[in-house]
């Protein structure tokens, strides 16, 4: 079984995964950690006796990065939308199959399943790879993660699973 602290290609999930919580912990914060700059670089610059353009320059520019970090929440918060619709819709497609697939016992389980199961796996691979790369919230992958072990939990579809994991497809896929 493959863990969330699996060492790959020379940097830890671990510490992946550390970094996408980090990164929307700050886009949350951000204003409450610009605030507080803004108000110690002004203090600092004021006990220093710096003039009102040094202070002035470094406010403009902590305010401009405010402004940065807004546009780049939004356009993420676009992009969130647009994967979470797609990936959303492409489920939504395959879950009668899926539903029928998971009743069945390995035996039964057909070259047609096997290849529905694939999608699935497929889809389940991109999911990661969105969250991996930070497009898509903690939150969120853990709900589709639960529903992912959910649907592994089917005798069939985990029987495809451990057959197909040993590929090195699906993005690393921690199953």
């Amino acid at each position: 079984m493959v863990s969330l602290h699996q060492i790959h290609n020379g940097t830890s999930m671990k510490a992946t995964h550390r970094s996408i919580h980090l990164k929307f912990w700050l886009f949350e914060h951000y204003w409450w950690l610009l605030t507080g700059a803004v108000a110690v670089s002004v203090t600092v610059l004021l006990v220093w006796r710096e003039s009102v353009s040094t202070v002035a320059t470094l406010v403009g520019a902590e305010l401009s990065i405010a402004y940065f970090l807004q546009k780049q929440k939004l356009e993420e918060m676009r992009l969130f939308r647009e994967i979470f619709a797609e990936c959303n819709r492409r489920y939504d497609a395959m879950n009668e199959e899926l539903a029928r697939i998971v009743r069945k016992d390995v035996s039964d389980i057909t070259i047609e399943d096997k290849d529905h199961i694939i999608d699935y796996l497929n889809l389940c691979g991109e999911e990661y790879l969105y969250f991996k790369r930070g497009y898509v919230e903690p939150s969120v992958w853990q709900a589709w993660l639960n529903g992912i072990k959910a649907n592994l939990a089917a005798p069939g579809i985990g029987k495809v699973w451990a057959d197909e994991k040993e590929t090195g497809s699906y993005y690393d896929l921690p199953l």
